[in-house]
């Protein structure tokens, strides 16, 4: 009988760790202050002129593509965790759980690393292992 616990446990890490990132990422746009920015790159030298509306806009769009990459791919590792089944060939899933590490990771410029490398070698576990076959 083959179990899947390690699977498992690693598609629910990795779904526990894009939670994380998302909440993370909430967090930092919330408490974003534009002026601040501003004034850091003004202080760095540049001598154009800085729309601090442009720079809020731009962070802001970052800030909720990541959000909401990171929760897809939360969402997708627990439909994973719980669909994988012992002694059944899964193969879908752990395709599935392949192309959501190598997105997940760079849909959120690498913010999302830790979870998706959980995902790859949860992915990489489903396809590897297979069931024993009785001898008859």
């Amino acid at each position: 009988m083959l179990r899947r616990t390690a699977e498992k446990v690693l598609a629910t890490i990795g779904a526990v760790v894009f939670l994380y990132t998302a909440i993370s990422t909430w967090i930092r746009v919330a408490a974003y202050d534009p002026e601040a920015a501003r004034q850091e790159i003004l202080d760095s030298g540049i001598d154009q002129p800085v729309d601090s509306g442009t720079i809020a806009d731009m962070a802001n769009v970052f800030g909720i593509l990541v959000i909401a990459v990171a929760l897809i791919c939360a969402i997708l590792g627990i439909v994973a965790a719980v669909k994988l089944k012992a002694d059944s060939k899964q193969t879908g899933l752990g395709i599935m759980l392949i192309i959501v590490s190598l997105v997940g990771s760079i849909a959120t410029l690498l913010a999302g690393f830790i979870g998706g490398m959980l995902y790859l070698i949860a992915g990489v576990l489903v396809l590897a292992r297979r069931p024993a076959q009785p001898i008859e």
